[in-house]
């Protein structure tokens, strides 16, 4: 497939007089999207990120802008004065920073109701969410059958499956809370809500701001699992791995973005409890993404037996925590994201069973230890 791509003729006359408050630049996201919005036919006019280190804020002078003013303010997640003050001057923000800061959102959120107050306009909120919402508790031991939908459900037909509403969600999964805070301004007319859950995201972010060392360029999931099968000496799993998660490289996330960015403008796209837009182009299942670690340690001598085993409780401490969130379901398709015209070009399991071959060589030579460029949640 080829990749979506903004048009100018996707954007209105007045995309290019929007100002954005911006948070989570420096992040794999982050500095993806960055680049997607620079990179616009009509950029927009001005970009404010919130900056944690005054040493990246230099960093920025490399970037080329491409006619959009680029500047930052020294904070973090937890300076919610600066949140309120900065989302209340701005038509669009934009969270790629992180799913879960309940106290940052609600930050945002007041900042955003004060200027709909004052000038009668609503601002635009797009936020970064994930699949992690979707998650059961299979522990790896079983493929689900649940499947979620960002636009219809529909009931189950012949051979397909029931898909599933998003509403039909526990208030107390992951990231939930703030997506329904997200939801319950825009009800209230607040602002407008745009909400993206990228799955399992994989790839080398290649861009200005990764160039620049500005932002990250890996994600984290895939990595994980390829440390702990380094470290161990073999691929390992939760379970039986017989879990599935979807997937999404990252440029085809940026391009979503950008889409609904786009749409958002003209005002022609669902919002609110219409605005979920998954970032979903595939599945695996973590038996098949362990596989192709076990193979490429064996192929390269750094293990003998290509097969995965199952993580034991001690390793399970060891490299998550005692979490075996990793053995858990996730399920959507991205009815909604396709309707608007995201066509991912990375959709088949091919895709990221190289990307895996390719990631397990750039660790070892880390010996397993992170690397200062990536970052990601999901």
């Amino acid at each position: 497939m080829s990749s979506s791509v903004v048009k100018s003729s996707d954007l209105p006359e007045t995309a290019s007089n929007k100002a954005i408050f911006f948070l989570g630049a420096t992040g794999y996201i982050g500095g993806t999207v960055l680049e997607k919005l620079l990179t616009l036919p009509t950029p927009p006019k001005s970009i404010k990120l919130l900056i944690r280190d005054p040493k990246k804020a230099e960093l920025l002078k490399q970037i080329p802008t491409n006619g959009t003013e680029l500047t930052h303010v020294i904070g973090s997640l937890q300076d919610l004065k600066i949140l309120e003050d900065e989302s209340e001057k701005v038509d669009i923000v934009i969270g790629t920073a992180d799913a879960d800061d309940d106290d940052a959102m609600g930050a945002v959120i007041k900042g955003m109701k004060k200027r709909r107050e004052k000038t009668g306009h609503r601002g635009l909120l797009i936020q970064t969410s994930g699949t992690g919402v979707l998650v059961d508790d299979a522990k790896g031991q079983y493929p689900g059958n649940k499947i979620y939908t960002d636009l219809n459900p529909t009931p189950a037909t012949g051979n397909s499956p029931e898909l599933l509403s998003i509403a039909t969600l526990d208030p107390k999964a992951p990231h939930r809370s703030v997506d329904l805070a997200i939801e319950a301004a825009d009800a209230e007319g607040s602002l407008k809500s745009y909400i993206i859950l990228p799955s399992t995201i994989w790839g080398e972010a290649k861009n200005s701001f990764v160039d620049a060392g500005f932002s990250n360029s890996f994600s984290q999931q895939i990595p994980s699992l390829i440390r702990a099968g380094l470290d161990r000496g073999q691929a390992g799993m939760i379970g039986k791995g017989a879990n599935i998660w979807p997937h999404v490289e990252i440029n085809d996330v940026g391009d979503l973005f950008a889409l609904v960015y786009a749409g958002a403008l003209r005002t022609g796209i669902g919002h609110g409890k219409a605005g979920y837009y998954f970032g979903i182009s595939g599945e695996y299942t973590y038996l098949a993404a362990t596989q192709a670690i076990g193979a490429t340690l064996v192929e390269n001598g750094w293990a003998k037996d290509a097969q995965p085993t199952t993580f034991t409780n001690e390793e399970i401490e060891k490299y998550y925590g005692g979490s075996k969130y990793l053995g858990s379901n996730s399920r959507g398709v991205a009815d909604r994201s396709k309707s608007i015209g995201w066509r991912p070009k990375y959709d088949e399991l091919d895709d990221l069973v190289a990307h895996i071959k390719k990631e397990v060589v750039r660790i070892e030579k880390t010996k397993g230890k992170k690397w200062e460029g990536e970052e990601g949640k999901y």
